[in-house]
């Protein structure tokens, strides 16, 4: 056994998810809603405002590292410099039976892994596109912000009311925090913006392929020759993915991918 799930085996010993009903000061537990490497997530309702939140909890295996402890101080210090309707509101931290837990705005829609795996939904190269547009957008503020999210995967982005959002903000990282990183990150966990435009090639790639069906026994191919999409469109992915010369600016992403919207809906 490698080093990290044995990590993981003994921390499961020392620790038992919360049941429903257990209070944690005036939070009433309703559900669990997921566990991290970082910590586990319940749905709460505050017994005071009546307000449905999510309580994040330190795991045991985080608390005892001082990195891990770190991490989450800083994950909810960037979430408290957050002010914006697409990523989750912070409201308070506190401490039950010594460990470190924080409350946040709960979010009930629906992430893209269930969108696509759950409810079939598909989407068009044009849908795809206007969705990364979206998703874009809010990957600039963050990154005008100086803050690099690290984690965006289809379960961490969410359509809720129309709107796409970003949630779980357990990797995110200050760009100047690199300076003091003694790890050398692959490409999708650099503290770079580079992180986050590969984190939306994949984004595009999976939001693509909900329409894509192989015939029969048919071989598995590249994903450039299996999904049939515009010139334009795999271009702006292959440098997403850094196939091809990376993107250097989000300004350059938004330009190209409003070319394959409007390419593929010529189309």
């Amino acid at each position: 056994m490698s080093l990290k799930p044995l990590i993981l085996t003994i921390s499961s010993l020392f620790e038992k998810k919360l049941s429903r009903g257990k209070m944690i000061h005036h939070y009433e537990i309703r559900d669990i809603l997921g566990m991290g490497s970082y910590g586990y997530s319940y749905l709460v309702l505050n017994q005071q405002t009546k307000r449905l939140s999510v309580l994040k909890m330190l795991r045991f295996h985080k608390r005892i590292i001082l990195k891990g402890r770190l991490s989450f101080q800083k994950e909810m210090a960037i979430l408290k410099s957050l002010s914006h309707s697409r990523f989750p509101v912070f409201y308070e931290e506190g401490e039950f039976d010594h460990i470190p837990f924080y409350t946040m705005e709960y979010i009930s829609g629906k992430t893209f892994e269930q969108l696509i795996f759950d409810e079939g939904n598909i989407y068009s190269e044009a849908e795809a596109f206007s969705l990364g547009l979206e998703l874009l957008s809010l990957i600039t503020v963050l990154h005008e912000k100086g803050i690099i999210h690290r984690d965006i995967r289809i379960p961490n982005i969410m359509m809720d009311d129309g709107k796409i959002k970003l949630i779980d903000f357990g990797l995110a990282r200050r760009m100047d925090d690199h300076h003091n990183e003694l790890i050398s990150y692959p490409v999708p966990k650099k503290i770079a913006p580079i992180s986050d435009f590969y984190g939306l090639g994949h984004f595009l790639l999976f939001l693509l392929y909900s329409g894509y069906a192989p015939i029969g026994n048919q071989k598995e191919k590249p994903w450039e020759e299996e999904l049939e999409i515009t010139k334009k469109g795999k271009h702006v992915i292959k440098r997403l993915l850094l196939i091809e010369s990376p993107y250097q600016s989000t300004n350059e992403i938004f330009n190209d991918i409003e070319e394959v919207i409007l390419e593929s809906r010529r189309k």
